[in-house]
């Protein structure tokens, strides 16, 4: 299964990490901070505030969802382009 399937397939099952993650980073630049990458959010995510995911591997939030997540969340947020710092993609 592709980065990109498994990504829709943890997304569908755990929209609340969106909404979490775009909370942290509104959060970030309400603070007066002007970048941020998406590995802090992840970090801040998974251990500081301890969320809960149902995930299909051995992962809370795979790394690899990075890049989706960083593309997904700007998105939505088009004001963050260039605040929210971003890799290429990777297929595989």
């Amino acid at each position: 299964m592709s980065i990109e399937a498994r990504f829709r397939r943890f997304h569908t099952d755990n929209p609340h990490v969106l909404a979490e993650l775009e909370y942290l980073a509104r959060t970030w630049f309400e603070a007066g901070k002007t970048t941020i990458g998406i590995g802090f959010l992840f970090e801040v995510c998974r251990w500081q505030r301890g969320i809960k995911t149902n995930s299909h591997d051995d992962f809370k939030i795979n790394n690899d969802f990075r890049a989706h997540y960083a593309r997904m969340i700007i998105a939505r947020n088009p004001d963050w382009e260039g605040r929210i710092r971003v890799r290429a993609l990777r297929t595989a």
